[in-house]
Parts: structure tokens; C-alpha cells; sequence
């Protein structure tokens, strides 16, 4: 029988032999490891057996003349030929997997996630990525319906008072919808130590660059970033556009420069022991313990808003912008506390040139312009910086599970200059002193944690499964004081050839405050539906130059669509 089945074993894996390559040329490499594989099996199993059979003939050898020895030494060669096509194979498929695996090391790597396409070379040190975001708005003002012609209330020191005709700022505001953001960029790493970024806008019906920047990254605490980018002064500025709270940002943000050109110096440092979390330009990463930015900018005003921006320097002195940040309790044991974190931030600037225009302040939901410069009061014809100008910026927020929080104060002080010009021509300084603070809460209520980065939802929306994504209620208070001397006359006398007022206070507010309260739907990563109804009173800002009223209260609902990666 032993020489029966040698002969069926060699006949057998010499006909698999036979046709391994054309079941090779057919199949794919995946079904061709799984056919050798199964070869070399069913030859330990055939040897298994020949040797279960060779035990139940105790004393008798293969090397005795006997007619089955014969038999065996006929086959000898071939089974020695049998293994040395098995040899042969097993090679030829150690090969095939160095190669395979060769290749994928030289392969780039694609990834398409929330985070959005992204391509990695093979080593990691260069990557690609696409992001976008769309933010489509819609604002409706409550209450503020009027008549086309007022007829004013004889002695009457308040609203609706006023010339026949003109209506008070704050009415017949436009409901509106607006598509706040339209963006498509490219970011990524170049030889593993420089990133770039660079982000168009097509939103609000401009074209605008919103960043353009190269970070130098290779020392680990001290990188260095070159281009168009967001100024280290204001907490919430530095928000991602898509992970705030709010549909739009307090008035603290308003007294801070936006995007400006220039150069900073930035880094983050860990706990002795702990690693550090590369964090970008704005490295506000709660699992650090200390991040700092130093910048040299072009200089772009209180609310420089990228609308309002020219990418070239108008001016010889630049803005000095730093700040320092910190978590304290990071990494301490005590857990409600380690989301804490405190810093302050400043600027400080000496604009030489009279011809510096400042920005208008808005109304922090409704953007309504509610400070306006280009319309000064009696006497002065323009309005311009001239001089110092510093800010200062105390700043913290807590994140601890749910819950969150930011604070935020702002001071901004800057020398002011206006001119008159014409017959008599004439030109006054001031120092403005406007201040600016908010506090906001805010609470997951379907419990997912919020960090400075926004929140994540456990489950994605999809209500035929029962998950519904997350939900975050919000609340602030926000406040914005304007100088009170800017509205105050200037001149030499009171009379009314020689007075000289900075603002007209029937078109500027004296101050603004502000309460809003929001809902935030989270249905996935990526898609986020925002709502928020904010009311805000005024103190001036309507009537008349002689008879000062105080702007109508803004009830204003607003509503955002969101996608983003």
C-alpha cells in the first residue's frame, strides 16, 4: 500500500503543480497565496498519513529487497523532484510578499474622513489636505417696524423724537439671509517641518484671502510663522471660525485686530515628564501647560476685519502683538480643574501717519454699524489714528466635561486725530479709551464633553436608529463702552464756530450691552445647525446732534447652517 500511495501523493502534487501557473495568470495575488498555502497543507497531511501507515508495518524497512523497496526507490526521484518544486514555490512566494511589501512602503497614503482628504506620503513627512466650510446665515429684527415719516413729540427728550422724516438708527432693519462663508483651502506639511495653509473666501459676495501662511516648525518650543494670519490678542478670535459658540463673536473681539501680515514666534510646553501637543499658529491645547506668541504685524486697527484689510503696510511702525497661556492645573489630579486655562494678551503700536482710517464697531448679533467713524461730529471733517495705540486682554476659559466657559475683558486706547479742512483749517488730538468685556456659558446637554476645539457628537444624526446627534444650550452677557470724550467738545470755546466734537453722538452709541441665548445642534462632525436670539440697548446713537437719543434695542434672531472639514 505505501508505494500505491507515494505514487498518489506524487501524482497528486505534481498535477497541482502543473496548473499553479495557470491558476496564478487567472486569479488575484490574494487567491494565489491561499492556493500555495493550501498545497503545502495537503502535503503535510499526505505525509501525515503515509506515516500513520509505515508505523502499522513494525520490522519491516524500505531498504530490504523486497518488491515494495523496489517500488519506493523507483519513486525516490520522484519525490525528490516533488520537493524541490515545493522549495522552489515557497521562495517564489517569500518574493512576491518582499515586493508587495516594498511597494507599499513607496505607495502614498489616502485618507477621506471628517477631517477631510487628506494625502500622506510614505515616510509622513509630506501631507496634503483639502478643507472647506459653507455658513449660511439668516438674521430677522423683531420690532423694529416704523413709519417712513416720524412727526416729532414737542418736549419730548426720547424716542420716537426727531426731525420729520428721519428715522432713528436701529429701525426698519433688513431681515437678510447671507452667505457668511463660501472657503475652499489646502493645508499641509512639507519635509515634516513646514506648514502651510491657504484659505480663500468667496463669502459675503467678495473674494477674499483669509490665510496664507508658512510655519516653520523645527525646533519643537520655537516655530515660526510668515504670512496672513490670525493676531494673538483676542480669546475668542482665535476660536476656529467653525468651533465658536456663538454665530457671532462679543464685543472683546471687536476691540482686537483680525487677520493681519506678518511674523510670529509661537510654542507650547508640557508638563516636565508629559508630551507635548502640537497645537498649529494659535497653540491653545488644554492637554499643555504653557503656550506663548510673540508677532511683528503690519497693523490692521481695532475690528480690522479682513473686509476692511490691504495686505501692504500703509505705515513705517508695525503692531507688537503677544500673549502668554497657561493650564495650571493640568495634569494635577484634581479633574474639574485641569480644563482651566488663564492668560493675557497685549499690543502695543505708534502710528506716525494721519492717514491710518479707523474701523466701524457693530453690533455684536445683528452687525449693525452702532460706533461710526467716517461720520464725525461738529467741525470734524476726518478721523484718523495718530499715535500710541495699545490693548490689553485678560483672558480665561473652563472646560470641565459638558460644561464650558469664556471670559474676557478688553481695553483699547489709542490717540486719535481730526482735521478740519477749508478756510479754517484746524486739527485736534484725544485719547480714546473704549473697553469691552463678556462672559458666555455653555452646557452639552446630551452630555458630550466641549473643549476649546468644539464639540463632537458620540453618535453621527441618523433618526432611524434613534441617534440625534448633540445639543449644546449657550447663554452670554456682553458689554462695549465707547470714551465719552470723543463726543465731548474739543475747541478752544463753546461757540459754535470753535466747536470741535470727535463722533457725533446721534450716529455713535455711547454704550452697548448685550444678552443672547442659543442652541447649538451638532449632527455630525462636520454638519452644525446654530441658533441665537440676542437683545441688546443702547445708550445714544439716534436723534440729533442737539437733541441725542438713544438708539432702539436690537431683538434680533439668527440662524446658521453649517458645514465644515
Amino acid at each position: 500500500m505505501k508505494n500505491h500511495k507515494l505514487l498518489i501523493i506524487a501524482a497528486t502534487v505534481s498535477g497541482l503543480l502543473g496548473v499553479q501557473p495557470h491558476v496564478a495568470e487567472a486569479a488575484k495575488k490574494s487567491s494565489k497565496d491561499a492556493q500555495i498555502a493550501a498545497l503545502v497543507r495537503r502535503l503535510e497531511i499526505l505525509e501525515q498519513r503515509l506515516a500513520v501507515d509505515e508505523a502499522k508495518e513494525p520490522g519491516k524497512s524500505l531498504s530490504a529487497k523486497s518488491p515494495t523497496s523496489k517500488l519506493a526507490e523507483a519513486d525516490a526521484p520522484a519525490i525528490k523532484q516533488l520537493d524541490q518544486k515545493v522549495k522552489i514555490l515557497e521562495r517564489k512566494l517569500e518574493l512576491e510578499h518582499e515586493v508587495a511589501a516594498d511597494t507599499a512602503k513607496k505607495a502614498s497614503k489616502e485618507d477621506m474622513g471628517p477631517e477631510g482628504l487628506r494625502l500622506t506620503s510614505p515616510d509622513g513627512d509630506h501631507t496634503i489636505r483639502l478643507h472647506a466650510a459653507l455658513q449660511a446665515d439668516a438674521k430677522f429684527f423683531m420690532d423694529d417696524n416704523a413709519p417712513t415719516t416720524i412727526t416729532p413729540t414737542a418736549g419730548s427728550s426720547s424716542y420716537p423724537s426727531t426731525l420729520p422724516g428721519a428715522l432713528p438708527n436701529g429701525i426698519n432693519l433688513a431681515d437678510t439671509f447671507q452667505l457668511k462663508q463660501a472657503r475652499i483651502g489646502v493645508q499641509g506639511t512639507l519635509f515634516k517641518y513646514f506648514d502651510f495653509n491657504v484659505l480663500p473666501d468667496w463669502g459675503k459676495g467678495a473674494t477674499l484671502l483669509q490665510y496664507a501662511y508658512l510655519d516653520v516648525r523645527y525646533l519643537p518650543y520655537a516655530s515660526l510663522s510668515i504670512g496672513k494670519q490670525k493676531t494673538p490678542l483676542s480669546l475668542e478670535r482665535i476660536q476656529g471660525d467653525s468651533d465658536g459658540t456663538f454665530l457671532e463673536r462679543g464685543y472683546p473681539t471687536q476691540l482686537a485686530s483680525n487677520r493681519d501680515v506678518g511674523v510670529m514666534l509661537h510654542g507650547s510646553f508640557a508638563k516636565p515628564g508629559e508630551q507635548r501637543i502640537t497645537g498649529g499658529i494659535n497653540p491653545l491645547d488644554s492637554r499643555n501647560f504653557f503656550n506663548y506668541q510673540l508677532g511683528v504685524f503690519n497693523g490692521s486697527g481695532d475690528n480690522g476685519t479682513a473686509s476692511n484689510m490691504n495686505d501692504t503696510a500703509n505705515q513705517d511702525n508695525k503692531d507688537f502683538i503677544g500673549r502668554i497661556f497657561a493650564h495650571p492645573f493640568q495634569k494635577s489630579g484634581i479633574a474639574p480643574l485641569e480644563g482651566l486655562g488663564l492668560g493675557v494678551a497685549g499690543s502695543y503700536s505708534n502710528l506716525n501717519q494721519s492717514t491710518t482710517v479707523l474701523n466701524n464697531l457693530v453690533s455684536a448679533n445683528g452687525q449693525n454699524t452702532i460706533v461710526n467713524y467716517s461720520l464725525p461730529g461738529a467741525n470734524a471733517a476726518f478721523l484718523s489714528a495718530d499715535g500710541a495705540h495699545y490693548r490689553v486682554y485678560p483672558q480665561l476659559y473652563w472646560y470641565y466635561g459638558p460644561f464650558g466657559l469664556m471670559g474676557e475683558y478688553a481695553l483699547s486706547s489709542q490717540r486719535l486725530q481730526a482735521t478740519k479742512v477749508g478756510a479754517n483749517p484746524q486739527t485736534r488730538h484725544i485719547t480714546e479709551n473704549n473697553q469691552a468685556w463678556q462672559v458666555w456659558a455653555s452646557y452639552v446637554l446630551t452630555g458630550e464633553d466641549v473643549t476649546f476645539q468644539g464639540v463632537r457628537p458620540r453618535k453621527p444624526f441618523d433618526p432611524f436608529n434613534g441617534n440625534w446627534g448633540a445639543l449644546q444650550f449657550t447663554a452670554r452677557y456682553t458689554e462695549l463702552d465707547i470714551d465719552n470724550s470723543v463726543y465731548e467738545n474739543q475747541g478752544i470755546n463753546n461757540t459754535a464756530a470753535n466747536r470741535f466734537v470727535f463722533l457725533d453722538p446721534s450716529k455713535s452709541i455711547t454704550q452697548a450691552t448685550g444678552w443672547a441665548l442659543g442652541i447649538n445642534w451638532y449632527l455630525n462632525r462636520n454638519v452644525l445647525v446654530r441658533s441665537d436670539y440676542e437683545q441688546t440697548y443702547f445708550q445714544g446713537g439716534s436723534g440729533t446732534a442737539t437733541n441725542v437719543l438713544s438708539r432702539q434695542m436690537e431683538k434680533v434672531f439668527s440662524t446658521r447652517f453649517q458645514v465644515s472639514f
